[in-house]
């Protein structure tokens, strides 16, 4: 979805977001209106394998994990227990190579396989029960040479060939997954963070459905040891379980990050299950490891109830203020403890991202800094703003912070503007002496946007760490550095520990991009 955001006439891609949330908002007002319940049965555990007509062995034990002595926290889903599948351990173990019987699949395991080979030949047979012909085994040759054929591509052209609506599964790979404990001594004095999202209701809910995203993280589909949060043993992928908070923190530390920008929109505040709650329990648990910020995400004013029904007038910067810091950064900052607290030069940092649902947008500054003065009086600092290069008012830059480019893939086109550097995918901002680089390093959102579309060399699909690498050797003398996103599997941004990350017709250990940062933050 695109926003016509004044002058600028810059086109916002990623409030595409804001077509996700309107169903997670409809979620929220069942909860708040109706006093919906949050789930019934435990979620099924995560197992290591899918499909049900092709197999491999695997381990299966469960391999406690986390935790302090707080309460479990709530989870959604619904569904018997079923076996263990990835279990904790030192390292990164994959499952024996499929070589199975062919045989037709009702439900089709396109993670089965290691190799091009072994997955071409799982993946034929599923659909068509019976071995592959020259033409598909054409396919294995694609995925170790073309970069924007995916497994998920070559199952999606075998059910079209054949005319068959195929039932998909995405199990994991992996019999073992490393904890990711060990700390990182930190070498030089760049301040690295991402914006985390906490809108995934797994398994099955909003943004966790089947064909939600094109890699996964442990406890989208099950239960995880990975998610743990005691004396639970297991956990799931959603905002409700402090094991999923527990996670995201450890593999953020152990990359060497200093800070997570929870991307709010409003409403996700008041949940029945209190999400910051939970992340509350996850920082306490973990010694606050890694700190917090705001990501204000401005996608649902106008698009929900209650406070957030009406969109303020930026014209009226007191009104619009008043409501934005009472609806969203008040509660924010007074539910995460100030010692959790990510501080720059003694400064809460807030990210303010246009969505196109504040307008007038080259009215903003005024508002902007209203809201500054709104929290000085209230907690004593100033926060540090950084605003969306969208809000184009002609005096933003004596008022924020540091400005940014939400979406950097447009900055080497016909969109690059404000932050953009000139020929390159990356936002800086040097206001007041201090470099803050922004970027995104990786593109998948065919499945959110598309279901069921086959790739074409047209789209843009990042799949690999290179465009990391680059982008932590060109922010290396940044005081600040922000990653775009750090679990948005649906827009493809995502380089948290995902199971399936496939580059070059091999599995990916799932902390390929946590290496990569910590090789650029930390000195162990």
């Amino acid at each position: 979805m695109s926003y016509n955001c004044g002058p600028m006439h810059e086109t916002v891609v990623s409030s595409s977001r804001l077509a996700q949330f309107a169903v997670a908002g409809l979620v929220a007002l069942c909860f708040s209106a109706l006093g919906c319940g949050t789930g019934g049965d435990a979620p099924p555990v995560q197992s290591g394998y899918g499909g049900d007509g092709l197999t491999s062995s695997g381990a299966s034990s469960v391999s406690p994990q986390g935790g302090s002595g707080n309460d479990t926290s709530s989870s959604g889903g619904s569904g018997a227990t079923m076996p263990m599948g990835a279990t904790l351990g030192a390292d990164f173990e994959l499952r024996p190579e499929f070589d199975g019987p062919c045989a037709m699949a009702n439900t089709i395991d396109v993670n089965l396989g290691n190799s091009p080979e072994a997955f071409v030949r799982a993946a034929y047979c599923q659909v068509n029960g019976k071995e592959p012909d020259d033409a598909a085994n054409a396919f294995a040759d694609q995925l170790k040479t073309t970069n924007y054929v995916r497994r998920i591509d070559v199952v999606q052209t075998f059910c079209t060939q054949t005319n068959r609506k195929c039932t998909l599964s995405f199990s994991d790979p992996w019999t073992t997954q490393a904890d990711l404990t060990t700390p990182c001594t930190r070498s030089g004095s760049r301040d690295l963070g991402a914006v985390l999202m906490f809108f995934s209701d797994c398994p099955g809910g909003v943004n966790c459905t089947i064909d939600w995203a094109n890699t996964h993280a442990e406890g989208m589909f099950g239960q995880s040891p990975l998610l743990a949060f005691s004396p639970s043993t297991s956990g799931v992928y959603t905002w409700k379980n402090a094991g999923f908070w527990r996670r995201e923190l450890l593999d953020a530390a152990y990359s060497g990050m200093q800070f997570f920008l929870l991307n709010t929109y409003g409403p996700d505040l008041s949940t029945p299950v209190d999400a910051l709650a939970q992340l509350v329990k996850a920082l306490d648990d973990t010694g606050g490891v890694v700190k917090i910020g705001m990501f204000d995400d401005t996608s649902t004013w106008g698009h929900a109830s209650g406070a957030f029904g009406t969109a303020p007038n930026l014209s009226d910067s007191a009104a619009a203020a008043q409501a934005i810091y009472d609806a969203k950064w008040k509660p924010f900052f007074t539910r995460v403890p100030q010692k959790y607290w990510y501080l720059y030069s003694g400064r809460p940092l807030v990210y303010f991202y246009n969505a196109g649902t504040l307008r007038p947008a080259n009215a903003a500054a005024a508002t902007i800094s209203a809201l500054s003065g709104l929290f000085q009086a209230d907690f004593g600092m100033k926060p540090f703003i950084v605003v969306d290069d969208g809000y184009p008012d002609p005096t933003m830059n004596t008022v924020a912070d540091e400005r940014f480019k939400w979406d950097t893939f447009q900055c080497g086109g016909a969109m690059a503007n404000g932050s953009c550097v000139p020929n390159k995918q990356l936002s800086e901002s040097n206001l007041n002496g201090v470099k803050l680089d922004h970027f995104m390093v990786k593109w998948d959102s065919l499945g959110r946007d598309h279901p069921g579309q086959i790739a074409a060399s047209t789209d843009l699909l990042v799949k690999d760490d290179s465009l990391l690498k680059q982008r932590l050797s060109d922010s290396a003398s940044a005081q600040l550095a922000v990653i775009a996103t750090w679990n948005d599997m649906g827009e493809g941004t995502s380089i948290n520990r995902n199971y399936d990350y496939y580059v070059g017709g091999q599995w990916v250990e799932p902390d390929v991009f946590l290496k990569d940062i910590r090789a650029s933050q930390c000195s162990n």
